[in-house]
Order: C-alpha cells, then sequence, then structure tokens
C-alpha cells in the first residue's frame, strides 16, 4: 500500500511505505552577523533534527566560514535546531558594538519589558530581504548551548533575562517550511550599558547630568525584589529602585536606560549612556538607609532627623566607584535642629563612640553636616571600608543634592587622597575658609539661579562664645546670635567664615532694565521763583529674559578641549570680570535679586534645566524654545544696550560669551569610544521637559 501522506524520516521508521523515486534532499544555510552588519567567522556549532537524534545520520557540527556563513546539506525535510558553542560566542560578543538607535518609541514605559528588536528595519534587514533572504533578531541565549563561563560562575548573580530569555538553551530552529534559504541571524552583542562619566579636572557636560541624576536616584524609597526569570515583574514593585536601574536597565539593550517622571503623566528621562562589555558591566549596586538598621547599643540617642535623612548609595564596575548622597525635604530641619554651629574638621569633635574622621588639620566643619556623616559611617562600617578599598584602583565619583552636596563634600575630604570627582547641586556651605587649604580636589557645584539653600550657613564668622559658654543652650542662643552676624557680615569681616567648596556653575535668568529721564513740572517755590525742574530716572525691565548655564571654568583658555578659535574667544573675555561676577569661595551674583525656595528642588528644577541643556547640545539642529528666548534676548540687548545700566550691559554680554562656550563641555565625551553613538542616541530619544513639543519632532531639520 502507499501512503504518501508519511513521512519515513520523522520519528524514526515505524511503517512500511512505497516511495516512488529518489527522497529530495535539502539544505539550509544561516547567516552569522552583529548589529554592524560585519560577520561571525569560525564560530563553532552543532545543528541537529529528529533524524539525528534517532541516530540515522550523525550530527551536524563545525564552523562557521569566513563569512560567517554555515550550510547544511543533504536534509531531510523536517525542522533543524541550530546551537553555537557558548564561550566562544559570549568572546566574540562582548568586543562587538551596539547600533546607535533601538527599538523604543519615544515615550514608550521603561517598564514595559517586551525585549523585542532594537529597530526596525535594521541594515541587516533590509539587505536581507532585498536578497530574498529571512532575517531574524537573536540575543545569544537563543542561541548558546549552555550558559557561558564570563569571569563568573553566576552563583551569585541571576543572568540577565534579556540576554537569556530561555533558560532551558533550546537553540535556534528553521521549521521544514523554511528549508532552502539562507536564514540572516542579527545576533545582539553581549554588552551591558554604563553612565557616561570622564574622571577629569575640566568640566563634563556628561558628568554634570549624569550624576544630576543619580543625586536625584538618591532619593528613591522604591525596593528591588529579585524573582525568577520565568516570572513576571509586576512594574510597582520595581519603579524608581537603584538595583533595578542598575541590574535590569543597565542590561536591557533594547532601550536606553530612564528615570520616572517626578509627577504622574511627565517625561522619562533618558541618561547618556555608552554600551561596554558584559564583563564591566555594573556589579555593584547597594542602598544604604539608616531606616532599615538598627542603632548598636550604647551609642548616644540619635536625632531621628538623622535617621530619617541618612540614605546613600554606591555602585561600581571594573573601573569606576560612584557615590550619591541622598539630600532631604525637610531641609530646615537641619538649620533648626542642628544649626550653624562649626567644630573642628581635625577629627577631635564627635557624637558617637567611634572615632571621628579626620578631615582636614585646619579649619571647621558644620556640625550638624558632620554629625550625619559620622552616623552614616557608624551604622554601616563594612560598606564605607568597602568604598574606601575600592577607591585604591578605580575612579571615584561622588555627587549630591542639598544636603546630599554637603554629606558628598564631607565624604570627598575624607578620601581626598583617593582622587576624588565631586558634582554637587544647590548645596549649603560646610566648611570654613582655613579649610580650604587643604581639600584640593575636583568639585563642580550648580547653584540654579536664586536658590536659597547654597547661602546658607552665612557667610559669616559664626564660632561665638555662646557656643561653648552657656551649655545645653548654647547651639539655640548661638543660633540667635548668629542671625546677627548674618545682618553684620557685609560690613565686618570675620577670621573664618563659613566658605563654598569647588567651581561654581550657575543657571542664571539674564534680563535687561532700562533708564530714562522723566521730567517733572516745575515746582513753584514762593519769593524764590520757580525751582529747577526735578529729574527722576526711572527704570523698567524689558520683556525678554532668558536662563544662562554658565560654567566660568571654561574660560581657561590652557583647556585640553578648547580648538583655537575657542582659545582666541576665550582671550577676549575679561578675566576680572569673571572675578567679579564669580567670587572664589562664594556665591556667584544670581539673576533674581531675591532667594527662593522654590528654585531648590532637584526633580523639578535642576534635572529639567540639566537635561534640556544636554539635549542642545547633543542635538545643535534641533529647534528648542531656550535657543530662541536667548535669540530674542541678544536681539534686545543689541537695540537697547545704550539706555540700559552699564554694569548690567557688561556683565549680559559677558554670560552671553560664556554660553557659547559650553560645547566644549561636550568634546570629551565625542571622543569616548562609544561617544558618537550615545550622543545621537539621546538626541534621537529626548525631548525638552517643560518646552512646547508640539512641533519638534515633526521633522527635524535634517529630514528637510
Amino acid at each position: 500500500m502507499s501512503e504518501y501522506t508519511h513521512r519515513t524520516d520523522t520519528i524514526c521508521a515505524v511503517k512500511t511505505v512505497i516511495v516512488r523515486g529518489t527522497q529530495i534532499r535539502h539544505w539550509l544555510e544561516f547567516h552569522l552577523l552583529d548589529e554592524q552588519g560585519d560577520p561571525l567567522p569560525h564560530q563553532p556549532y552543532r545543528a541537529s533534527n529528529e533524524a539525528t537524534r534517532c541516530g540515522l545520520i550523525p550530527e551536524f557540527s563545525g564552523q562557521s566560514d569566513a563569512k560567517g556563513v554555515i550550510r547544511l546539506e543533504g536534509l531531510h525535510p523536517i525542522a533543524v535546531t541550530l546551537w553555537l558553542s557558548a564561550d566562544p560566542l559570549a568572546e566574540v560578543m562582548q568586543t562587538r558594538r551596539l547600533r546607535a538607535t533601538r527599538g523604543e518609541k519615544l515615550r514608550e514605559p521603561v517598564y514595559a519589558y517586551s525585549y523585542g528588536p532594537p529597530a526596525p528595519d535594521s541594515p541587516a534587514e533590509k539587505q536581507a530581504r532585498k536578497a530574498g533572504y529571512a532575517h531574524h533578531y537573536l540575543r545569544i541565549g537563543q542561541l548558546c548551548d549552555r550558559l557561558p563561563l564570563i569571569d563568573s560562575d553566576w552563583t551569585d548573580e541571576q543572568p540577565p533575562a534579556f540576554h537569556f530569555p530561555d533558560p532551558k538553551f533550546s537553540g535556534f530552529t528553521v521549521a521544514a517550511e523554511a528549508l532552502n534559504r539562507r536564514h540572516v541571524l542579527e545576533i545582539c552583542p553581549f554588552r551591558a550599558w554604563n553612565l557616561v562619566l570622564h574622571h577629569q579636572p575640566e568640566y563634563s557636560m556628561a558628568n554634570a547630568y549624569n550624576l544630576g541624576l543619580m543625586a536625584d536616584l538618591s532619593y528613591s524609597d522604591a525596593t528591588f525584589k529579585e524573582r525568577s526569570r520565568e516570572r513576571p515583574r509586576p512594574p510597582n514593585e520595581l519603579r524608581g529602585s537603584v538595583e533595578e536601574f542598575f541590574f535590569r536597565q543597565c542590561l536591557d539593550l533594547s532601550r536606553t536606560p530612564a528615570f520616572p517622571p517626578p509627577t504622574p503623566g511627565g517625561l522619562w528621562l533618558a541618561a547618556l549612556v555608552v554600551d561596554v562589555p558584559f564583563s564591566e558591566r555594573y556589579t555593584t549596586a547597594v542602598m544604604l538607609d539608616a531606616r532599615t538598621v538598627s542603632v548598636p547599643k550604647g551609642e548616644p540617642n540619635i536625632p531621628f532627623r538623622i535617621i530619617e535623612d541618612t540614605q546613600l548609595f554606591y555602585v561600581s564596575n571594573k573601573t569606576q566607584l560612584l557615590v550619591a548622597w541622598r539630600g532631604t525635604s525637610e531641609f530646615w530641619d537641619w538649620l533648626t535642629d542642628a544649626q550653624y554651629q562649626p567644630v573642628l574638621a581635625d577629627g577631635t569633635r564627635c557624637e558617637t563612640k567611634a572615632p571621628c574622621t579626620q578631615l582636614t588639620n585646619k579649619g571647621k566643619v558644620h556640625f550638624g553636616f558632620l554629625q550625619g556623616f559620622e552616623v552614616a559611617k557608624k551604622l554601616f562600617v563594612d560598606r564605607f571600608i568597602k568604598i574606601k578599598d575600592q577607591a585604591f584602583n578605580k575612579e571615584l565619583f561622588i555627587c549630591g543634592h542639598s544636603l546630599g552636596g554637603a554629606l558628598g563634600l564631607i565624604h570627598s575630604a575624607e578620601l581626598r587622597d583617593r582622587d576624588p570627582l565631586l558634582y554637587t547641586y544647590g548645596m549649603p556651605r560646610t566648611f570654613t575658609a582655613m579649610a580650604m587649604q587643604n581639600l584640593r580636589f575636583t568639585h563642580y557645584r550648580h547653584i540654579n539661579d536664586a536658590d536659597l539653600i547654597p547661602c546658607v550657613p552665612p557667610e559669616a564668622e559664626l564660632d561665638n562664645w555662646l557656643y561653648q559658654a552657656l551649655g545645653p543652650l548654647g547651639p539655640d542662643l548661638g543660633y540667635l546670635w548668629s542671625t546677627g552676624e548674618l545682618l553684620a557680615s557685609k560690613i565686618v569681616e570675620f577670621g573664618d567664615p563659613y566658605w563654598h567648596h569647588g567651581n561654581p556653575v550657575l543657571f542664571f535668568t539674564a534680563q535687561q532694565t532700562m533708564q530714562s529721564n522723566d521730567t517733572q513740572p516745575a515746582v513753584q517755590g514762593g519769593n524764590d521763583g520757580p525751582r529747577m525742574p526735578q529729574q527722576r530716572v526711572l527704570t523698567r525691565r524689558l520683556a525678554k529674559i532668558t536662563k544662562l548655564y554658565l560654567v566660568p571654568s571654561l574660560s581657561d583658555e590652557k583647556s585640553r578641549y578648547a580648538n583655537e578659535q575657542q582659545k582666541a574667544f576665550i582671550q577676549s573675555l575679561s578675566r576680572d570680570s569673571l572675578k567679579q561676577y564669580f567670587p572664589p569661595y562664594s556665591n556667584p551674583e544670581t539673576g533674581s535679586h531675591r532667594v527662593s525656595a522654590k528654585d531648590h528642588f532637584m526633580s523639578s528644577q535642576y534635572l529639567p534645566f540639566l537635561h534640556n541643556q544636554l539635549l542642545e547640545l547633543c542635538a545643535p539642529t534641533l529647534p528648542l524654545e531656550r535657543k530662541n528666548e536667548r535669540a530674542a534676548f541678544t536681539e534686545q540687548m543689541a537695540s537697547g544696550s545704550a539706555k540700559s545700566p552699564e554694569e548690567e550691559r557688561k556683565r549680559n554680554e559677558l554670560f552671553l560669551a560664556l554660553q557659547q562656550l559650553l560645547p566644549q563641555a561636550m568634546v570629551m565625551t565625542e571622543q569616548l569610544e562609544g561617544g558618537g553613538d550615545a550622543i545621537e542616541r539621546f538626541a534621537g530619544l529626548e525631548r525638552p521637559v517643560g518646552e512646547p513639543t508640539e512641533n519638534i519632532y515633526r521633522k527635524r531639520p535634517t529630514e528637510e
């Protein structure tokens, strides 16, 4: 009997059939490519089907050729499964680079982990379709024959779900109907995301933005609970945690790591990241929260405020160590509870039983801030030892906002022999003038225009006799006395006042005023006759204002990143004026007449401005409202400068010139391996925060 519907090679021979003619043999090709379209030659493989598993024919094995092609011939018309050897594949895919563009949508929720292809119509896919080939986008875990051994036996961590979505390592299968065809396998590189950070004395826009994100992340109260990879993770369980960002988002190459918006419905803020080999990924991410530990017995009573606000995290990879200190939303509690009392910074004053940290041999430090730092060290002794040890052979970055900036500065002072690089945002004064002599490390201190917190403690000598003479009432009465000294500080020079540390970076609201002479009617003066007409000077602010991003250190003509044209421009800037507007150890002149608490918040004030400035530098052709505002203000200056106060006009001209130097802060990122892709990715994904956007992404200028 002839039964043509039966196959003789599916599940071994179990039935006698009559076949007319010689059975047709089939072929199959796999072309192994990376995301750049480059081939993967000499990759060991094996392939099997039901015929090999039944022992009818030997299993297929070998290596891909010089062009990355694997060809199988003499196949039966049944499905074929391909595996690549895990270790050689993982090794070579660590060296391959990602494409700049990914498959993410502009504002797609970052917690929808679909792990899809990185971008529709990739170059490899376009070429494959054009040639009539099939195209498949795969991760190495969909091809590996087992889990690769990459500098770890994976005992301490779960393999990332993005790279290894199939815990059974089932291989890649081609159905029988898809034989006699070439299949292009575009394989995602075995990489991870790292923050773009530059450990250097020059100012970096990438540092400013990414460390600002880290300072904001330190406020997170979210917790991360690891689950089995087979079980879905509820989005709310992961949202905003430190571990989720570094152990999940930084290993998900389908999208750029991003931060949730400060308010519901707001914009996500993407980090500026570069892809690195998987072995250089972040391997440590630890949140230290004093609320989760018990105060050791025998310790003096520690104010609840300090326990509540003592929070920081640290992360590390193969070459870098980053520490982010949390600020506090109740900063005024610190000013009223801890006051401004300065204490010696040489380690002789401490409120815990552990020895105090020796910060500097001279000068003093804010008592409340020092106490917060010492409490953190006491509660997390082992962790601080690890941070100090790791800083020996890694680049050390420290950051913090508000109170976190003060604690970060104290931590940097302790680790000053480890060459810390410190970026702070809206931080208060922390040390006195004499202490500055020994605090020699790179620090960029950001001030958002009229932010009130950088103005405290007052720049005055506050170590008055009331702190020492009145027992328990000393700090309270000392605070009252200090208030009087604050008023007197404008006319009295004190011996060791509170000073600011670091290079200032100012977010300045520039405005222009006009002077005009308004002649009043003559006033009759009795027998003396009419008096001379009175002249009154009227000043009014013009309508156009703009906010500038000012980095005075960029005006150094010795900078490695200033080209010849920039150096000539820098030499034209007035050095005396820069010193006048940005005095050392003090706050620069702000663009507002009154200090304000509303300018202090990280998520709603500092971060949006940092983000928008970075976007402007990454996408210089993108039409942005901030550029229109500057252009309108510059035009207003040109047309009305003759009637403006001379001091204001000179200041605005100088500050507009400083704004033009900002591209210099991106040169180091452009020169970084993968830096160009990082910039392109950020420019293509992001849109400005708090600016009109309805026309920005309709069509980019380069697409006209």
